[in-house]
């Protein structure tokens, strides 16, 4: 459990930094930003951040479901 609980701090705190990069991106200037064409598809750095926001803020949230449900329920 021990493990466990580690994995689940290391992702929160990816999250932590993504949501505040995420905030922060606002504040850096055109040049900075990228875009990128994959086959016939403009892909921008928004976008990904974005996506990645949420997809780990979902694993974040069912690690930390997890977790407590073992240590609720499992002796």
């Amino acid at each position: 459990m021990n493990v466990f609980l580690l994995i689940t701090i290391a992702v929160t705190a990816l999250d932590i930094f993504i949501i505040v990069f995420a905030f922060s991106l606002k504040f850096f200037s055109g040049e900075w930003k990228w875009k990128k064409k994959i086959k016939y598809v403009t892909v921008q750095q928004d976008t990904l951040i974005g996506l990645t926001l949420v997809f780990l803020t979902m694993l974040c949230c069912f690690l930390w479901v997890f977790y407590f449900y073992f240590i609720i329920f499992i002796p």
